[in-house]
């Protein structure tokens, strides 16, 4: 039995544009964890190569020495000696890619992929001196983006560490 032409279609009943409503919040969602994955799999990258850069390093100027006192890989230990019997230790890592001033900081990546990070020049203060003093519940500090610095040492005689 046909139904009477004058009762109409409930708007509700009609299933016409929902899928565009329901895939929208899921391609939003999608970019996100996308985001946040190649983020992270840029930290860990940067990390393991940090890892393997620095240990390398280190194996490569241990290479069958019997005293570490001395660097003398690129030749220097005739011009200008290099010796590390003051600090008792050795340190070997990577330095930051980028930073002109050849000095010993961390690297940072950030945490989403393709989105800008923090003011890290506000947070060096914070990361390189107060890291120490934070409570045990961190409700004030970033995380982004992540500070990794990996590095490899040896104590060249008993007394290292011991200050």
């Amino acid at each position: 039995m046909k139904a009477p032409a004058n009762l109409k279609k409930s708007v509700l009943n009609n299933e016409r544009g929902i899928a565009l409503l329901e895939t929208v919040p899921l391609i939003v969602l999608f970019v996100v964890l996308v985001s946040f994955g190649l983020g992270f799999f840029g930290i860990v990258h940067t990390a393991v190569l940090h890892s393997i850069g620095a240990r390398t390093y280190a194996y490569e100027t241990f290479r069958q020495r019997t005293n570490l006192y001395y660097f003398r890989e690129d030749g220097s230990g005739r011009t200008r000696p290099i010796n590390f019997s003051k600090k008792q230790w050795r340190y070997h890592a990577v330095q930051h890619e980028t930073d002109p001033r050849e000095r010993f900081v961390a690297t940072t990546r950030p945490i989403s992929f393709g989105r800008g990070t923090d003011n890290v020049e506000a947070n060096l203060e914070t990361h390189n001196v107060q890291i120490f003093q934070l409570a045990s519940r961190n409700e004030r500090v970033a995380v982004n983006p992540a500070w990794i610095m990996v590095g490899y040492g040896i104590c060249l005689n008993a007394q290292c560490g011991g200050n």
